[in-house]
């Protein structure tokens, strides 16, 4: 045999070894990108819509709702094992209006909402599925936001109602406790959209005022003074804020679109990407590496992960309705939709 034959039959085998590899069904002669695909999961309580999700640092998760429709407001709530499999968690029997937000440290989430008396606050433990009333500081009218930053240590915002504007406390014991609420007098009038703290004295918080605007303002002091940090007059809302040191990561609606924005300056420079479709939410499990959730321009349900500047769709099955939040911990990230829960890596 010629040593040109057997290169031949050489190359012709190592293709055939490549081809097989990549698995491209549609034949050698195209090519073809295998898509990441994630399948969603009926949620437990399908009659009651979920609204919010978290995930510990180990690996679970827990997803929550409310609806505050009913002549008896019902609550539902349930956990993502690290095995991947979902339970139905044992929930208060409690009147709640609706669920606002949810974060986790290592092993343990608090779920915020509102119900009518005010504050609704839950400490849930994954591997238990133990869920109990955590108390919350007087005269709350309703939770707008949680972020955790170290083990049993948190930060919330509440409000005191519509003319009364938030307030910003501090947990170290897992929610047995808080700090007095310190007053955010500038959030009169506005809706607060996103709080984001890295230690017990540096925070960042946003909200929206009735003309869809957006306001940023900054905490070296755990709320005790505030100064504004500028955006631009284009920004509309601002949700998932997440810092850690100095950087920070956050989703803007525009006027025009969702763009991706990232700070290194603690919220004095930003820099974004911007996305083909609309976002509902965006979690990272590190600054860098994050994943978004929405819906499409036909409203279908929109899944992509985000490494550095690089969107990737994620192929969907049974998810009949568009994602509206998501969260991360270190290796797991989740979604949920309003009758949906999934799971992926990052």
């Amino acid at each position: 045999m010629s040593r040109a034959t057997a290169n031949t039959r050489k190359s012709w085998r190592g293709a055939v070894v490549a081809c097989v590899a990549a698995l491209v069904l549609a034949g050698c002669g195209t090519a073809a990108v295998i898509k990441p695909h994630v399948t969603g999961t009926p949620s437990l309580s399908i009659n009651v819509p979920l609204q919010s999700v978290a995930c510990t640092t180990s690996g679970s998760c827990v997803a929550a709702g409310a609806d505050g429709s009913r002549v008896a407001p019902s609550l539902v709530g349930e956990v993502r094992h690290a095995n991947g499999v979902w339970t139905a968690l044992e929930v208060p029997n409690t009147p709640v209006t609706t669920i606002s937000s949810a974060a986790c440290w290592a092993r343990q989430c608090l779920v915020g909402g509102t119900q009518p008396s005010g504050d609704a606050l839950w400490l849930i433990v994954p591997s238990t599925q133990s869920v109990s009333v955590s108390p919350t500081p007087h005269a709350g009218r309703g939770i707008s936001a949680l972020s955790c930053f170290a083990p049993s240590s948190c930060a919330m915002v509440d409000t005191t109602g519509i003319t009364g504007g938030a307030r910003l406390s501090f947990t170290s014991d897992g929610g047995a406790t808080w700090t007095t609420p310190q007053p955010m007098t500038w959030t009169v009038g506005q809706s607060v959209t996103a709080l984001s703290c890295t230690d017990a004295l540096n925070c960042l918080v946003a909200a929206m005022n009735p003309a869809r605007q957006v306001r940023l303002e900054v905490t070296h002091d755990a709320g005790a003074t505030w100064t504004v940090r500028p955006v631009p007059t284009t920004w509309t809302t601002l949700t998932s804020l997440t810092c850690a040191h100095l950087q920070c990561v956050g989703l803007v609606s525009t006027t025009s679109g969702s763009l991706v924005v990232r700070t290194s300056t603690f919220a004095r420079l930003w820099k974004n990407v911007s996305l083909a479709n609309q976002a509902n939410a965006l979690a990272c499990a590190r600054l860098s590496r994050c994943v978004l959730v929405g819906q499409t321009a036909s409203q279908a349900p929109w899944l992509a992960t985000l490494k550095g500047r690089r969107v990737t769709n994620i192929a969907l099955s049974y998810v009949p309705s568009p994602l509206i939040d998501a969260a991360c911990g270190v290796k797991i990230c989740a979604a949920v939709g309003v009758s949906t829960v999934l799971s992926l890596h990052p």
